[in-house]
């Protein structure tokens, strides 16, 4: 007979698939999942992926330094145009005008060289971090784990929707009730008066707080309906961008009303008027294509205040949920780290710097379609 220690033969047979099992599973299993459920280390990236991102935030910022370039030449000109006139009065246009004209050139020559300078350093600083971001963490990784360089380039995608879905509550509202506003006037003045000077007297901060931490209590109620994590977390998203939305039409609606107050004393809207034309065909035929060179230049310079709103309120917490990654997020995780010995740094100052190449090239945008659009800029340029 076998001895009690000796293993039956059903036993061995067991322990042979057991064995058989645990052979078959990859090893570097724990490696991978340790940056975060769901998140792929930096070595199983794509490598592709990556490099286009970089790619397209490299030749962004050469679009942000040629943007520069021409506003800088345009302000040059504008310069040189008025030094013209006033040197006509002390007698040395002609000097004056050869000397601004040489500065000019000199001036450009070296905005251009400076240019391409900077376009080439970013170039090369993109390909090598395309290239060490593969194996290594380049900008290091955050409390638990997950890498820096890779939260900070998905945050772009979260500020770009908050940004470009807000504009597009926002925008309508304040076209149509600022042009109804102020083309109608009378009771319909007093009701949209009365609306944007309410909303104004909240603040817009506790307003958004008290809508969000609502939307909270009622998933918390109804865990059923939302029961996937995913699915609050888009939930709150797009709760946020209708709530920043519908606060963030009443500058644009004050600016679009006084427009329209003086568009429909002109004279082409009282022709058309007698020539017994619809409101809304001299509304949309001669009232807001005079208007959209405000709305075009407002909607960008709104882009970047809310993508720095979500920003500010995921910090505080009451923007997107804890678990989408954004901006606000990255700074809210690395508050705690800068308390420690030696100082976790490099996690904030990654989401400002990539937060300030979103809203800064946004920011130069706006400067030159003001300048493009105006038309007082336009009659001042030689």
């Amino acid at each position: 007979m076998p001895s009690a220690a000796t293993p039956s033969p059903p036993q061995r047979a067991r322990c042979r698939d057991r064995t058989a099992v645990m052979a078959s599973v990859d090893v570097t299993a724990p490696r991978r999942a340790t940056a975060a459920a769901g998140l792929r280390g930096p070595a199983q990236w794509d490598f592709p992926l990556l490099g286009v991102a970089l790619t397209l935030a490299a030749l962004g910022l050469i679009a942000v330094y040629s943007a520069s370039i021409t506003v800088a030449d345009q302000r040059i000109g504008d310069s040189e145009y008025y030094l013209q006139r006033q040197s006509m009065y002390l007698a040395l246009g002609v000097l004056g005008g050869y000397l601004v004209s040489q500065a000019r050139v000199a001036l450009w020559h070296h905005l251009a060289g400076f240019a391409v300078l900077a376009a080439t350093a970013l170039l090369v600083l993109a390909a090598v971090i395309a290239a060490l971001a593969g194996g290594y963490h380049v900008l290091g990784t955050d409390k638990v784990g997950q890498d820096v360089l890779y939260l900070s380039l998905k945050s772009i995608r979260t500020g770009v929707i908050i940004g470009g879905a807000s504009l597009l509550v926002a925008l309508p509202l304040a076209l149509l009730l600022g042009t109804a506003a102020g083309f109608f006037g009378g009771r319909v003045d007093d009701l949209v008066q009365y609306l944007y000077a309410t909303l104004n007297a909240i603040p817009g901060v506790l307003l958004i707080a008290a809508a969000v931490l609502t939307l909270d209590v009622y998933m918390d109620q109804h865990l059923s309906a939302f029961a996937g994590v995913q699915q609050r977390a888009d939930l709150r998203l797009t709760a946020l961008c209708l709530i920043l939305g519908a606060t963030g039409w009443i500058g644009l609606c004050r600016l679009l009303r006084g427009e329209s107050l003086k568009l429909r004393e002109l004279e082409y809207v009282q022709s058309a008027r007698a020539l017994g034309q619809p409101q809304w065909r001299i509304i949309t035929r001669h009232v807001w294509p005079n208007l959209m060179h405000l709305v075009l230049l407002t909607a960008v310079i709104d882009f970047s205040g809310l993508v720095l709103a979500e920003a500010v309120l995921s910090y505080v917490g009451v923007g997107v949920d804890p678990g989408t990654v954004s901006w606000g997020n990255m700074i809210n995780t690395a508050r705690l780290e800068l308390a420690r010995e030696p100082v976790v740094w490099w996690s904030l100052a990654a989401a400002f710097v990539f937060m300030l190449g979103l809203v800064l090239p946004a920011n130069l945008l706006a400067d030159a379609l003001r300048d493009a659009l105006d038309p007082r800029q336009s009659d001042l340029r030689p």
